[in-house]
C-alpha cells in the first residue's frame, strides 16, 4: 500500500510541530506567561495551550497577531520558520515516547 500524504491542514504534520515549537519559543523570549499572551490575543489559557502543544490548528492570521503579540517581525519570523523547516530538524516533542 503506497504511503499516504498528510492532509495540508492536519496538525500531525512535522511542519505543524515545528511551527508550534518556534512560537513557544518566542513567547518565552518575549517573557510572556500563556496567560498573558492568551489575553493579549482575546483567548483562555487553555486555547493558547493547545495552539502551542499542537492539539489545535493555527490559522495564519491567528500566527501573525501572536509574532505582533510577541513583539517580533513577521518576516523575520516567516524567515526563521523556513530555515528550520528547511534544515530538517527534529523538534524536542518527537523524541517522546510516552
Amino acid at each position: 500500500m503506497p504511503k499516504r500524504t498528510p492532509k495540508p491542514s492536519s496538525t500531525h504534520r512535522p511542519e505543524h510541530a515545528v511551527l508550534t515549537g518556534l512560537l513557544r519559543e518566542l513567547r518565552l523570549a518575549a517573557g510572556l506567561t500563556q496567560t498573558q499572551a492568551a489575553e493579549a490575543l482575546g483567548l483562555t489559557q487553555t486555547s493558547l495551550s493547545d495552539l502551542e502543544t499542537g492539539d489545535r490548528g493555527l490559522e495564519m492570521l491567528v500566527v501573525r497577531d501572536l509574532v505582533r503579540i510577541y513583539g517580533a517581525d513577521w518576516l523575520a519570523f516567516v524567515g526563521e520558520l523556513e530555515r528550520r523547516l528547511a534544515a530538517g530538524a527534529t523538534p524536542a516533542s518527537a523524541l517522546i515516547t510516552r
